[in-house]
C-alpha cells in the first residue's frame, strides 16, 4: 500500500506597509517544500521585495526547505530586497545553524525586531 502523506504545513501572510510577513505552522521538508516555494511564487510575483518570515510555529525543519528560503533570499536580493527571519525555537535554530543558513540570513528573536530592522 502507498501512502501519501497530506501537506503539513500553512502559511498566514500579511502586509506592515511594504514588508510581507509569513508566518508558517508545521513542518518545513521535502514533502512540503513545494508549498513553500509556491507561497512564495506567489509573493515574488506580485513584485514584493521585503520578507519577515516568521517560523515560531515550525516544529521540523530540514536541509531541503531551508535552502529553499535561502534561494528566495537571494532572488529578493537581487532585485534589492531581503529577507529576513524570526522567532524560530532553539532546535530549528541548530539545523539553520548546522547547514550554515544563519551565516546567509539575518534571524531576529521577535517579529517586531526583523519588521524594524527594514527601516
Amino acid at each position: 500500500m502507498v501512502q501519501i502523506r497530506r501537506s503539513d504545513v500553512s502559511f498566514d501572510v500579511k502586509a506592515d506597509g511594504d514588508i510581507q510577513i509569513i508566518s508558517i505552522s508545521g513542518q518545513l521538508d521535502a514533502f512540503t517544500v513545494s508549498d513553500l516555494k509556491a507561497e512564495f511564487k506567489k509573493l515574488t510575483d506580485a513584485r514584493n521585495t521585503k520578507f519577515v518570515v516568521n517560523l515560531g510555529k515550525v516544529d521540523y525543519a530540514n536541509s531541503t526547505a531551508i535552502g529553499a528560503i535561502v534561494a528566495v533570499a537571494q532572488q529578493v536580493r537581487k532585485r534589492k530586497g531581503d529577507l529576513k527571519l524570526c522567532g524560530m525555537n532553539d532546535d530549528i535554530r541548530k539545523v539553520f545553524d548546522l547547514v550554515g543558513a544563519s551565516k546567509i540570513l539575518e534571524i531576529y528573536k521577535t517579529e517586531q525586531e526583523a519588521v524594524k530592522s527594514f527601516s
